[in-house]
């Protein structure tokens, strides 16, 4: 279990460091920031619930940082389990796409929101974003 968390750590600190130069932005209304806005917002609302995300046309995801916390595991069932488990997470920031610049470290100084969701999450989704971009290049 302790090599597995090493790993995910090393590989969460190459990522983020390719992340951040690589991915200045993302248009939230792409497939890619809409499925991590979808991913991102189910910590505050109800996972079930029809959300109108249209009001993200004219935003963009800015990459913040990576983050880990340790919580309480709730699936501990007997007393071999661990208690306290490392939680990996990624900090992104929703900016107006006019005022967004990749300049700033921050994306935007002004009406932005600040989300967070799992690591897993935002690499897949990162991933995925790298796979469709070299398929258009190859196009």
């Amino acid at each position: 279990m302790k090599y597995v968390l090493a790993i995910a750590s090393l590989f969460a600190g190459v990522f983020a460091s390719a992340m951040e130069q690589e991915m200045a932005s993302i248009p939230a209304n792409s497939k890619t920031g809409m499925n991590l806005l979808s991913k991102a917002h189910r910590q505050v609302a109800d996972a079930d619930a029809d959300v109108d995300m249209t009001w993200v046309i004219d935003y963009s995801i800015v990459f913040q940082g990576c983050h880990a916390i340790r919580q309480w595991n709730a699936e501990v069932e007997d007393e071999d389990d661990v208690r306290l488990e490392n939680k990996n997470l990624v900090r992104f920031r929703l900016c107006p796409t006019d005022t967004c610049n990749s300049n700033n470290g921050g994306g935007c100084s002004s009406g932005y929101g600040d989300y967070i969701v799992d690591m897993a999450d935002y690499l897949d989704m990162f991933l995925e974003m790298k796979e469709e971009a070299r398929e258009q290049a190859c196009e």
